[in-house]
């Protein structure tokens, strides 16, 4: 039986056969020639159903099941498939006969034409995105932006989904039952920290840096005095402490309340040559997190002048919090009490004049209180009650009442008319939180929600908060909510303001979307500008940024221990050299090539040692020119993208080269096939991983993945686990035979040597053919189609921005604004801007 049906397949009766019933499955298309539509059959009867078709069709995609209905989404998506490996030249394989050019223009015209008008209506009837709701980020955000507070609830809510990259694509942001109870205790907690409950607590301490000297270390354990000397007034620090906190400078007590803190420095760097001298300003006790949560910022002070640095800090007011401190952390270890004590004449030094701190700041009530009771009176709830029975109110003065005593008595909004206080406050707060006008049958419900809470004596404060929980966890606020087509103004202002802000429309954006002038083209280029002209817009960086290139990543893992380099300043350094980078294309509207390769970057003094560049002072970045001697430029090469692409141990090409390919070139590869084996590296460095790539290279299921994955993946392998440039791989152990060699650590002759084993090899040929000894020229090759790394880009903002991956219909409109962008050069600005004017944007 199967020798008779593979007669068959192979007889012309049956080819004449499947001919006709391609011909009569296939209906005409109106904008396209007869021909065009025609040349489909032949051309699959030709070069592609041969593979795929059977029990086992190559790449398991089968053609013979495959019908034509362009309206239905998963036939739709599986001829986008075939219509896209046709058009790219990768199908059919190189080694099998290629098609005339008439012939695939023909083709991938007429699946073309068909695929566009069939996207398009789906969009029509659909919407392009489903409504989806905020992700963690956009929440925490948005109860920020209406109460005028930070409100950190973040890690409340259960983690949210990815994809193509993104949290904030609908298809990813379920909602689940767990969603739901998380929601209410978010709520919860941000209306805790917003309403007003006692009296003004101002935490606030100020010192000299004699009084410091005097109460820390003068008395100290033997040796801790000898790190510091006290001069007049100030104190002057020569050492530092690595694992205890004596010679840190910090206040008394831990600040507890919970809330926004000013910490200032008025300090000098002494005999540093002018140079500036790092400070870390951290959490007590709590050195050594991966993630680095203890650091809250690194900066500068400046030499020989005295002068005041200023640090924000959010204060959570859990128990476990620890005090804030400063500590020298470049100056020398302090000495064992056993050594010869320090000669401090020339010796660097951080001269202490005044420490402050300060908190919580901002207006009592807070801005987030007055929006949910207004200017109504407080008083402790006791009070209200009794005044609310007819009883007198206790005469004690509870202005002069210890915090602790408002914890079983605190204050609340007082109300003569509770109805129409309600009703007022209510119908005040919807539009606030729901971003735009609320229908009346919406607020209705709120004012009767309230209402009815009240007719059962539900005392004022308890009956409005249970309101304002419910509107919190409502779809009106957790949920970007339009009809298909083209949004209104108030829907375009959210969408705008979560794309550019991951938060709400501000008052002057809402103001323009209830004028009806959103819309119009030159309105919304003025606003979009004036968008990013905002702090606000520091969301891209922290988050299509962060997420684009993985930078969230980057500290999930610490590097393996022969990676003696690594240390907490270098781990907080790479993710800022990265996101300073795109801050500085975004500002300048460079081109977004740049990420490709550049001829400048943003170091600091640690990563610029890190690198092996020369005159960078300071622990605050600033743009520094490249030249080719230093193997940097592009973000590609930059050690955070270099070290979240690899794991603690080793690096691997595969990994790298399908990152570049999904985040840099923008043609993803297609999965591997089931029951692929995976690559182990040999991490003692015998066997280089590229040998053993090769071998898997050449089994006929992985080579055409592989010929788009390697050569990116393999350009990328003179940098290591921690990005730095290498020409030999590492190894934590020597090898026997002489394969291995014990040598100074490069940039680092401080630290001890390490093995170094084979040498690296980052040549290669691109899929085009052309060949590359290393990263330079592989970057030249990728360069040579610039329009492609700006498609990539464009498709990515779009991607974050709209809450949807790209569809067909969705190309021409790429098209449109990379044509619009190219006088530009692609400036990441430009494209945008004309993002935001285009169609997909402007439609739900």
């Amino acid at each position: 039986m199967k020798r008779l049906i593979t007669a068959l397949l192979c007889s012309a009766t049956f080819m004449r056969t499947r001919f006709i019933i391609f011909a009569a499955i296939f209906p005409a298309a109106r904008t396209f020639a007869l021909d065009d539509r025609a040349a489909l059959q032949p051309f699959l009867e030709a070069h592609c159903i041969d593979c795929h078709e059977g029990e086992k069709p190559k790449g398991d995609f089968s053609l013979e099941t495959l019908k034509p209905e362009f309206g239905d989404a998963a036939a739709a998506a599986a001829w986008v498939r075939v219509h896209d490996k046709i058009a790219s030249g990768e199908m059919p394989p190189k080694k099998k006969e290629r098609p005339p050019a008439a012939d695939v223009k023909a083709v991938t015209g007429y699946l073309g034409s068909q695929l566009q008008a069939a996207s398009l209506e789906r969009q029509k009837v659909e919407g392009r995105v489903p409504s989806r709701r905020m992700n963690r980020t956009e929440y925490e955000n948005t109860l920020r932006e209406l109460f005028g507070v930070a409100v950190h609830v973040k890690e409340l809510l259960p983690e949210d989904g990815s994809v193509g990259g993104f949290d904030t694509v609908a298809s990813a942001l379920t909602v689940s039952p767990a969603h739901l109870v998380a929601y209410q205790r978010a709520a919860d907690a941000a209306l805790d920290a917003v309403i007003t409950s006692s009296t003004k607590r101002e935490f606030r301490e100020s010192f000299t840096g004699r009084e410091w000297f005097d109460r820390e270390v003068k008395g100290n354990r033997k040796h801790v005095p000898r790190g510091a000397a006290a001069e007049g007034e100030i104190a002057v620090l020569y050492h530092q402490t690595q694992q205890h906190w004596e010679l840190n400078v910090m206040p008394r007590e831990a600040a507890r309340t919970p809330g926004h803190y000013r910490v200032r420095l008025t300090a000098a760097a002494r005999n540093t040559g002018g140079k500036p001298l790092p400070v870390r300003f951290g959490w007590e006790w709590m050195q050594g997190a991966t993630d680095l949560r203890h650091i809250i910022e690194y900066r500068d002070v400046p030499a020989d002048k005295p002068a005041t640095i200023e640090v924000f800090v959010h204060v959570s007011g859990r128990r476990s919090e620890h005090r804030i401190g400063v500590c020298g952390y470049t100056l020398q270890t302090l000495p064992d009490e056993k050594d010869t004590p320090p000669d401090w004449k020339n010796a660097r030094g951080l001269e202490i004049h005044r420490f402050e701190i300060e908190g919580p700041l901002g207006e009592w009530p807070s801005a987030g209180h007055k929006l949910l009771f207004g200017d109504l009176p407080l008083e402790p709830r006791t009070h209200a009650e009794a005044r609310a029975a007819g009883n007198p109110a206790p005469k004690d003065d509870w202005q002069k009442w210890q915090p602790e005593q408002f914890q079983s008595n605190p204050l609340v909004p007082v109300t003569t008319d509770a109805k129409a206080d309600a009703e007022r406050l209510i119908r005040a707060f919807l539009p606030r939180a729901f971003r735009g006008p609320v229908r009346e049958e919406t607020a209705e419900y709120y004012v009767g929600f309230a209402h009815e809470r009240l007719a059962r004596d539900v005392p004022f404060a308890e009956a409005m908060r249970s309101t304002y929980k419910a509107a919190l966890c409502s779809p009106h606020f957790l949920f970007h909510l339009a009809p298909p087509g083209p949004l209104n103004d108030h829907a375009l202002a959210t969408r705008l303001a979560y794309f550019l802000w991951s938060g709400p429309p501000d008052a002057a954006l809402l103001a323009v979307a209830a004028r009806g002038e959103l819309r119009q083209p030159k309105t919304l280029h003025a606003e979009v500008k004036r968008m990013l002209a905002d702090p606000r817009a520091e969301a891209l960086v922290e988050n299509f940024a962060s997420e684009w290139f993985d930078l969230r990543k980057v500290l999930t893992m610490k590097p393996d221990e022969q990676y003696l380099e690594y240390d907490d300043e270098l781990g907080w350094s790479l993710a800022a050299e990265t996101k300073s980078f795109f801050r500085e294309v975004l500002a300048k509207d460079r081109s977004v090539t740049e990420f490709v390769d550049s001829d400048w970057t943003m170091l600091n003094q640690r990563l610029a040692k890190h690198y092996g560049i020369p005159d960078v002072d300071g622990c605050e970045f600033r743009k520094v020119p490249l030249v080719p001697a230093y193997h940097r430029g592009g973000v590609i090469t930059h050690a955070s993208i270099l070290k979240a692409t690899a794991n603690g141990t080793y690096t691997s090409p595969i990994k790298r080269g399908v990152w570049m390919l999904e985040r840099i070139i923008g043609r993803p590869p297609s999965p591997p096939p089931p029951d692929t084996p995976a690559i182990e590296p040999d991490i003692r460095g015998a066997t280089t991983l590229r040998e053993q790539i090769e071998k898997h290279r050449a089994l006929p299921a992985c080579a055409n993945c592989h010929a788009q994955i390697d050569p990116p993946g393999f350009a990328l392998e003179n940098y290591d686990v921690l990005g730095g440039y290498r020409e030999r791989y590492r190894s934590p152990l020597g090898l026997e035979g002489g394969k291995s060699t014990l040598l100074p650590l490069p940039n680092y002759p401080e630290k001890k040597h390490v093995y170094f084993t084979a040498a690296v090899d980052p040549s290669g040929i691109t899929p085009e053919g052309a060949t590359f000894a290393d990263l330079a020229e592989y970057k030249r090759a990728l360069l040579r189609d610039p329009e492609q790394i700006a498609r990539n880009v464009t498709r990515k903002l779009l991607t974050y921005g709209t809450g949807t991956d790209i569809q067909f219909a969705d190309r021409e409109v790429l098209e449109q604004i990379l044509t619009a962008a190219k006088p530009s050069n692609y400036g990441l600005r430009t494209l945008i801007v004309e993002l935001v004017q285009s169609r997909a944007f402007l439609n739900q």
